[in-house]
């Protein structure tokens, strides 16, 4: 198993409770408790590729901070666990002949993860007035809020998901997946980069790598591990590469690469807000979810979110000075019309390539616009959108329509997205998907692959649950074939 996140360590931990031997391999370093640092700029430095700097060219340089350490993204994500909605389920079957992923065959495998995750509603005890606020401004303009479930079990509030759980209170797979998998005789070897698949004509045979130096990246010795089966579930970026490196270069793979596109608006409000306390991301509103439109509230380390305020100098510093009076919310979309590849470079390294494209450059607006009129409904004096070509303040909420009505272009977004899918997408047509439906490599044998890249177009959703659930029925599948 190549790669410990969401996906991979689960898998892994299913197939060694069902009596196989199973190798875990991850390029990222342990992260434990004391490790953590609440400063952002040490976190993404020290456990996120290309030190936090991963980005996209295109229209637009767009950070896409990808986690590399044992338990992937899940151990500085907020650890939302949604279920893939309906009509996003029914388009990989409808458009791409995805087998099983309806709903009620899904059901099974949705609930088998919840109950071995601890998923469960963020307790109201530590919403938080961050969130609360955006409850209170999503009934206020007649939308739904809804509680966020998590992976976690006794949170206290702290905010502190993007940096690291200083409680361990969320069930990241290094805290719970990886040890199951341990327990069950499983074996992990972390800092090791996996380059190569073993090639035997159009059988794998295993992987090629070499140890890394955590925080240096200096090389060590060259690793190979070889095995009846080998499952690439380094990531929508990494496992496309390494099978390009390896020779396995058909049109799709890389091809598709796809994106949830977002951005996040501050809000003042008169009275104190202390927006790092409380749940990190506790409500979202889902009713637009159709239209390719999320809100969610929020809370990241605060330097994080300064760049977004207007102004230098004292300016700058007097809107950081009135933090503990702020809330931020955002807005990511579905990205269904945007697209972008990603392809191996010679020599090493890869390019990452993205467009986004108007009609997401719109649902952005809309999503903005909507949150304009939720912060003054909740009693916000002042909004911070920080994008180009929009006021600096909007202190009205009839000013939404200025967002609405606004020429944007991709480049006047602060945009970022860790939400990252459809490079290996799966479907039943081998010209233009890189595995079938049960995650098997198409014309290659004994070569699956088990990350957000299988799916083929967005989720509509955060999609740490849905690879999850892919996984666990995956472990059904090669519990039989292996």
């Amino acid at each position: 198993m190549i790669g410990s996140g969401p996906g991979g360590a689960y898998l892994a931990q299913r197939l060694a409770a069902g009596g196989k031997s199973v190798v875990l391999v991850e390029v990222g370093p342990v992260v434990r408790t004391h490790d953590f640092r609440k400063e952002a700029g040490s976190t993404l430095a020290r456990y996120f590729f290309d030190g936090g700097l991963r980005r996209t060219n295109g229209n637009l340089f767009m950070p896409t901070m990808q986690a590399r350490c044992l338990g992937g993204g899940s151990v500085f994500n907020s650890a939302i666990c949604m279920r893939t909605p309906l009509f996003a389920a029914n388009k990989w079957r409808s458009e791409h002949g995805v087998i099983g992923i309806e709903p009620e065959a899904m059901r099974p495998h949705y609930e088998r993860v919840e109950s071995f995750m601890g998923v469960r509603e963020v307790d109201p005890a530590v919403q938080g007035r961050r969130n609360e606020l955006f409850a209170a401004g999503c009934e206020a303009v007649g939308a739904t809020a809804t509680v966020i479930s998590r992976n976690e079990e006794g949170c206290r509030g702290s905010s502190e998901c993007f940096t690291g759980c200083p409680t361990r209170a969320k069930k990241s797979l290094d805290v719970r997946g990886v040890p199951e998998m341990v327990e069950a005789g499983g074996r992990v070897y972390t800092s090791v980069r996996a380059d190569t698949l073993i090639m035997d004509g159009k059988r794998v045979r295993g992987v090629e790598g070499v140890a890394i130096e955590p925080f240096t990246g200096k090389k060590g010795e060259r690793v190979r591990l070889t095995a009846r089966c080998t499952i690439l579930a380094a990531g929508a970026i990494a496992s496309p590469v390494i099978m390009q490196r390896s020779g396995i270069d058909r049109a799709p793979v890389g091809r598709n690469l796809q994106f949830h596109p977002g951005t996040a608006l501050m809000g003042l409000f008169p009275d104190e807000v202390a927006p790092w306390s409380g749940a990190t991301q506790g409500y979202h509103c889902l009713d637009f979810m159709a239209d390719g439109i999320k809100l969610e509230s929020l809370w990241v380390a605060p330097s994080l979110l300064a760049f977004r305020f207007p102004g230098i100098g004292a300016g700058l510093k007097d809107l950081v000075s009135r933090y503990n009076h702020m809330a931020s919310w955002d807005v990511w979309v579905s990205g269904e019309d945007s697209s972008g590849r990603v392809r191996a470079r010679p020599g090493g390294g890869h390019d990452l390539r993205y467009r986004i494209e108007k009609p997401d450059v719109q649902r952005m607006q809309e999503g903005i616009a909507k949150l304009v009129e939720m912060y003054f409904a909740a009693g916000a004096t002042a909004v911070y959108p920080g994008v180009h070509g929009l006021p600096p303040e909007i202190s009205d909420a009839a000013d939404a329509r200025i967002v609405r009505e606004a020429d944007l272009s991709p480049s006047d977004f602060p945009i970022a997205s860790n939400h990252v899918f459809g490079s290996t997408s799966m479907g039943e047509d081998p010209k233009r998907h890189v595995v079938d439906s049960s995650g098997a490599a198409w014309e290659v044998d004994d070569l699956y692959v088990c990350d957000t890249g299988v799916l083929p177009t967005t989720p509509a959703a955060n999609p740490m649950l849905t690879i999850m659930a892919i996984a666990d029925r995956m472990a059904d599948t090669l519990l039989t074939r292996y």
